[in-house]
């Protein structure tokens, strides 16, 4: 075995120097504060803040100059590369930069979801678990890997993209679509990979998506008129049609280990319609969102819809209603990465480290930059591995906690030290 090999040692000693980031433990917490504070929710979409962040952590932490690419100045995406200086595997990991607004939920939050709170174990704030936490540990490891080339081989780069809570057009299927991650053998999301509590799984399986609005046309008059011209209500017509919709969707999938229940229907994610006092709504919409398992093809699934919706009409008494699919996200589907890719060995064998626990398998249960990642740049893409927990996202109060930030500095790096032994192992 060349000198420049890695070895089982390289494994013994990247454990032992882990102990290296009781160092960054607050300063992970506080980076990941200071991110939280730099605002990007999607809608609008604007990752300017956050991005400039990530640049100038870079050069506080001596790290390589990271690039700024995207469509447009506002959309940035920053990649940074480091480099071992001995041959082998260039592996990826990936965290967004942009979060949902804070929407309808700004007056259920206990605490400003802008500036990072932290309460015992607990740090809360806008993207604290999606995913501005992972971020900071990314950067860290990113830190201590150039610091100890030594264990190991190949290049790492990290990858802080814009635009992943709106459909990835400006961050990851930009970097898919331009040549920005050609280089890489593998990538690896910081998505929360926590459902019931943290690190509960590795998620190999990225479920893809399906959205699209139901159109409901009735008459719109005056409301006085309703009885006396036997006017049609949108909005009455659309709520019978969601009801019955949902009874008659069936819709075909093949079997998957990982995801034994098949595909996550929500057929109103959201309803508008009419006017306002005194009109009879002429027209109404509800938006359905359905997350793909994998295998499911777009034809059958879309004569599932129509059938669905025609056996449905029954309930519109004189509207009528048609489905538009929304350039987009009208469909993507589902990616995963083989248990056995070097990627998830590795993976499972930092975290098992880290932890103390076995890393079970499982998938992810929303859609991730893997569709982009896999599906476009065909770059085998662990869906995730990452601090926090999911169903905290997009919600109220979000949080992750301290110990789990923590955690992901050390089983980042320990990760790559790990890929590249098996990449080498897999090339004897």
């Amino acid at each position: 075995m060349p000198d420049s090999a890695p070895k089982l040692d390289d494994s013994i000693n990247a454990i032992a120097l882990l102990e290296e980031f009781e160092q960054r433990d607050e300063d992970v917490v506080q980076l990941a504060i200071d991110l939280i504070a730099a605002p990007s929710p999607n809608p609008p979409g604007d990752e300017t803040a956050p991005a400039a962040l990530i640049v100038e952590t870079c050069r506080r932490l001596g790290l390589p100059e990271p690039i700024v690419v995207g469509a447009e100045p506002h959309r940035a995406n920053v990649l940074l590369t480091i480099d071992s200086e001995r041959p082998g595997a260039h592996i990826g990991f990936c965290g967004h930069t942009d979060t949902k607004p804070v929407g309808d939920a700004a007056l259920l939050w206990r605490t400003d979801p802008f500036i990072g709170t932290i309460d015992g174990d607990r740090l809360y704030g806008l993207g604290s678990t999606d995913m501005k936490g992972a971020l900071a540990a990314m950067l860290f490891a990113a830190e201590w890997l150039q610091r100890h080339r030594e264990l190991w081989t190949g290049a790492v780069s990290y990858l802080f993209s814009a635009d992943e809570e709106y459909g990835s057009a400006s961050g990851a299927y930009f970097l898919a679509r331009n040549g920005h991650v050609d280089q890489l053998d593998a990538i690896i999301l910081g998505e929360p990979s926590g459902i019931h509590e943290d690190w509960d799984a590795i998620r190999t399986v990225s479920r893809g998506t399906s959205c699209f609005e139901v159109v409901v046309n009735g008459t719109q008059m005056h409301s006085s008129l309703s009885d006396t011209l036997g006017a049609v209500n949108a909005v009455e017509a659309m709520a019978r049609l969601m009801v019955r919709f949902r009874e008659e969707l069936t819709l075909r999938y093949p079997d998957h280990p990982l995801c034994p229940t098949g595909p996550t229907i929500n057929i109103g994610v959201r309803a508008s319609g009419g006017v306002g006092y005194g009109v009879v709504p002429g027209q109404a919409v509800f938006y359905s969102d359905i997350r793909l398992t994998p295998g499911m093809d777009r034809e059958t699934f879309r004569e599932d819809i129509l059938a669905a919706l025609d056996r449905s009409s029954v309930v519109l008494e004189g509207a009528t209603a048609e489905v538009v699919w929304p350039d987009g996200m009208n469909w993507a589907p589902a990616s995963e990465i083989d248990l056995d890719h070097p990627a998830v060995v590795a993976s499972r064998r930092a975290a098992e480290h880290v932890l103390g626990r076995e890393a079970p398998i499982a998938a992810f249960t929303g859609g991730t930059d893997a569709i982009a990642f896999q599906g476009v740049a065909g770059i085998p893409t662990l869906a995730a591995l990452g601090p926090g927990l999911l169903p905290l996202a997009h919600g109220p109060n979000e949080w992750v906690s301290l110990s789990s930030l923590q955690a992901a500095m050390r089983i980042y790096a320990l990760t790559v030290v790990e890929y590249s032994r098996q990449m080498y192992a897999e090339s004897e």
